[in-house]
Parts: structure tokens; C-alpha cells; sequence
């Protein structure tokens, strides 16, 4: 007979080797910190969570059944709670011993082999190389989606890994993508916080991408991102508007008022359409988000 701490010990020893080969780490609960286990009681389920670059590993025991779930590092928007699962497991305290343990940690090993023992997709590929400042400022070049995508990450570098994976998924960088999933909450929590030293530095971004950005990049700065954020929470326009610059502020307002009036528009904007690879040149994005 085994204690189910007893019987979670053996598995994280013996699926030890092969999480720690791919860069996994088990993710510890809050107030849990070594010797302890990592485990999380969540409504009558036994919960250790694993993070790596490579993906989420998710063990799950109740009733005398251990799930095993796993999502690969393309899969950063799918829920903990909601990631595929790939093994389910008789886990009887009552009968097992450690042999069965072993058996159950030899099969999740394997999983983990056929999932993880790939380099993660975006690790061998190049971003392509943003716009300069020097470029921009002397009209050699404008800023454009891409370089917005980057430089945003110098201000949020705990969303470089999402901005990479946009990169490898589309082959291009998709910044409605990016931001209505990842970068228009930061965005908000900056705006809210209302640090001045943060409003400076995401501002001064902001108005320099829009200052110097091709229309498109142009739009993706006033209407996906400061349009996007402010029309859903009102009551932090006023704090934002004191960091427009001159050349932003008239438009962007427009475009906050626009929206808040027109609930279709809304709606687009936070259910874009299924992205197509480019064919042609696309007509301004402002134009086409919000309809016209």
C-alpha cells in the first residue's frame, strides 16, 4: 500500500532525469518550498505543474486516476487546466507498489520523448532585423510591425518567448496576434499603475513607433493596442492622453470615441479573422479593422 505523497515522490524521481534534460522545473505553490512537494490541492485533485521553453507539463491524480497532461511551446494560449491529455493512469494506492510506479514513470518518459527531445521551434530562427532608430529618423526606412513587435519586448522582455513563437507560427510577425492575446494587458497594467518612470518608457515607445512607423504600424499603435485597451477601460483614458504626444493625441482619441460608440468594431477587433499568408499589399489597417 502507498501514501499518495509517497507514490508523487517516486514519480517526480523517476520522470527526474528526463524534465530536467528537457528544461522543465516543477512550478511550486505558493507558501510550498522545497523539501516539500509541489503539489496544489484544487478541488479534490492533486495538481504538480512543470514549465520549460519547450512547453507545460501538467500531473493531475484524482480518485485513483493520474492524468498526465502536456502542451508544446506553440501552445502558450491554451490553459493550464485545459491542456491536451496524453496518458491516463491507474494509480490504486490500495495495490500498487513500486514497480507499477516505475512502469507508469517509464511510459510518461517516453511521452515526454516524442514531445520535447525536438530544439523548440523558434530556438534556430533569426528575427528579422528591426528598423533603427537612425533609419527611421532619417527617412531611409519607417518602422514597421515587426520592429514595434521587438522593441515592445525591450519594455516587457517577459514576453519575448510569445513574440518569438508569433514569429515561428506565422512566419512573419502578427502583431493583432501578439497584442490582443499578450500585449495589450501589459499595456493596461502599466496604464493603471500609473508609475512614472514605466508610463515614460511605454510611451516614449508608443509615440516614437507612431511618430515614424509606416500607416499600418501606425494604426497597429492606435488602433489595436491604445484604441483597443482604452475603449474597454474608460476610466484610464485620461491618464494615458497626458502621455500622447501632439502628433498622436487627435487621432487616437478619435479612434477611443469611435469605439466606444460602436460595439461591432469592438468586436472585430477582439475577434480578428483567421490570418491568411500576404498575397498582395493589404489597404491600411486602420481602414480595414474597423470596417471601412
Amino acid at each position: 500500500m502507498l501514501e499518495l505523497n509517497n507514490a508523487l515522490e517516486l514519480i517526480i524521481k523517476g520522470i527526474g532525469d528526463k524534465t530536467t534534460e528537457y528544461g522543465f522545473r516543477p512550478e511550486y505553490p505558493d507558501g510550498v518550498f522545497p523539501p516539500a512537494l509541489p503539489v496544489e490541492e484544487v478541488n479534490g485533485k492533486s495538481i504538480i505543474m512543470y514549465r520549460s521553453e519547450r512547453g507545460r507539463i501538467r500531473l493531475e491524480y484524482e480518485n485513483g486516476k493520474l492524468g498526465l497532461f502536456c502542451a508544446k511551446e506553440n501552445q502558450a494560449d491554451t490553459p493550464d487546466d485545459d491542456m491536451p491529455r496524453a496518458s491516463l493512469s491507474l494509480l490504486d494506492l490500495e495495490t500498487f507498489n513500486e514497480k507499477d510506479i516505475k512502469y507508469i514513470c517509464q511510459e510518461y518518459n517516453e511521452t515526454f520523448e516524442k514531445l520535447f527531445s525536438h530544439k523548440p521551434a523558434h530556438s534556430g530562427k533569426k528575427a528579422p532585423t528591426p528598423v533603427s532608430r537612425s533609419q527611421a529618423k532619417s527617412g531611409v526606412l519607417a518602422y514597421d510591425a515587426n520592429t514595434l513587435g521587438s522593441r515592445f519586448t525591450t519594455v516587457y522582455p517577459e514576453l519575448r518567448e510569445q513574440y518569438k513563437a508569433n514569429l515561428e507560427n506565422y512566419g512573419e510577425f502578427l502583431a493583432e496576434d501578439f497584442f490582443t492575446k499578450y500585449g495589450n494587458a501589459a499595456v493596461v497594467e502599466t496604464i493603471r499603475e500609473n508609475d512614472p518612470a514605466k508610463m515614460k518608457k511605454l510611451f516614449k515607445l508608443l509615440n516614437d513607433i507612431y511618430e515614424d512607423g509606416t500607416n499600418d504600424t501606425q494604426s497597429i499603435v492606435a488602433v489595436t493596442i491604445l484604441g483597443c485597451s482604452l475603449a474597454d477601460n474608460p476610466e484610464l483614458v485620461d491618464v494615458a492622453k497626458e502621455h500622447f504626444s501632439e502628433t498622436m493625441n487627435e487621432p487616437v482619441c478619435e479612434i477611443i470615441k469611435y469605439l466606444q460608440k460602436s460595439k461591432s468594431a469592438r468586436m472585430r477587433l477582439e475577434n480578428p479573422p483567421l490570418y491568411k499568408p500576404k498575397k498582395e499589399k493589404k489597404k491600411g489597417m486602420l481602414s480595414s479593422m474597423l470596417g471601412m
